[in-house]
């Protein structure tokens, strides 16, 4: 037995138990983009992790700090964790304080956080980081009078995921959890097995690869022929030809193209941008997306890419076997993947013809 270990199960055993703390996790990686591209929207700073820390106690102004992460206070609770013998997952219920809706708003454009994963941590007072006891007129020195930090010493994390959303007030908001044997949209094996569509993330360095310029939504709108303001227009915005991948393609930006906080410019038509995930741990969730402009306009905030399609048409991938043709039929020779160099010409069509029933002629 571990010293950790030892010095949880005699904390467990003793008369006068410390105070238990309950911690909290929600790793919203898989809707990093989303949440990004609502903070670009609102102007709200939502950090650069793609994890919220919160713990329902609070440490006089500042946050509780466990295995060197802090931990914002703010009411939270949570209940239904414990195992039955009948054989029945548990459900947990989670519910969280919604100050000013903000947690609404939040919620309610990232698919109220529908398979994000929850993380319930646990652990006595007494082992908590030294830096609960800094910055103190009595404890300057940050000693833990009440024991020793000591990180390892803890209860088994709670994993579960978002289920749904229960109950959404003013005051409020409560979802329901399930493990991982019951999240939705789960397969074994991860990967389908299609003939006629693409499992590859679109502009992703795993699989597809795609760095080249806009091809077509995925209404199949083609935006590489420029576009007009309005029917009677017969001004043509085309894209710039001069871009040759998407790593030229600028980011976009609240304040335009070549604005700035203090003289901010707009987007004109056939503009292209990129936004980009950067704080996922995710590679798939951390791929540019590219924007063309359609429609020019003078305050780039009222028209975020991700949120204004009147403004805004997103370059997409059909995932069919033409899309892909549009995207990697350029060279003169198809040849596959290269393990030597690790270069990839030709189509990265991620379905599987293959499985397609064909008739035997007798």
């Amino acid at each position: 037995m571990s010293e950790s270990t030892s010095n949880l199960s005699k904390q467990m055993l003793s008369i006068a138990p410390d105070a238990l703390i309950e911690l909290f996790e929600i790793d919203f990686s898989i809707l990093q983009q989303n949440v990004e591209n609502l903070g670009l929207a609102s102007d709200i700073n939502f950090g650069d992790s793609s994890v919220y820390r919160f713990c329902a106690m609070i440490n006089g102004s500042n946050p509780i700090y466990w295995q060197g992460n802090g931990y914002q206070p703010l009411p939270i609770e949570a209940e239904g964790f414990e195992k039955t013998g009948d054989g029945r997952l548990p459900r947990p219920k989670l519910r969280i304080a919604n100050p000013d809706g903000l947690f609404s708003l939040i919620f309610r454009l990232n698919k109220d956080f529908a398979n994000c994963r929850i993380t319930r941590k646990r652990t006595f007072a007494k082992f908590l980081d030294a830096d609960n006891y800094l910055n103190r007129n009595t404890n300057s020195s940050g000693d833990n009078h009440f024991g020793a930090p000591d990180p390892d010493a803890h209860f088994p994390d709670d994993i579960f995921y978002i289920n749904k959303k229960i109950t959404e007030s003013k005051n409020f908001l409560e979802f329901e959890l399930v493990s991982a044997l019951e999240l939705e949209n789960s397969y074994v094996p991860s990967r389908v097995v299609m003939s006629s569509y693409c499992n590859w993330t679109y502009r992703c360095d795993i699989g597809c690869g795609y760095k080249g310029l806009p091809i077509e939504t995925s209404d199949g709108i083609d935006l590489t022929k420029g576009f007009a303001e309005s029917d009677k227009d017969s001004s043509m915005g085309q894209i710039d030809s001069s871009i040759q991948s998407v790593n030229e393609i600028p980011q976009w930006s609240k304040y335009g193209m070549n604005g700035s906080e203090s003289a901010p410019e707009g987007y004109d038509l056939g503009d292209m941008v990129k936004i980009v995930g950067s704080h996922s741990s995710n590679p798939y969730r951390s791929t540019p997306q590219v924007f063309v402009c359609i429609q020019s306009h003078q305050d780039p905030k009222e028209h975020h890419p991700f949120f204004d399609k009147k403004y805004w048409l997103q370059d997409e991938c059909q995932k069919t076997l033409g899309s892909c043709t549009l995207r990697f039929s350029q060279s003169e020779a198809l040849v596959p993947y290269n393990k030597s160099d690790q270069t990839h010409e030709g189509l990265r069509f991620g379905g599987f013809p293959g499985t397609e029933n064909f008739p035997v002629e007798g």
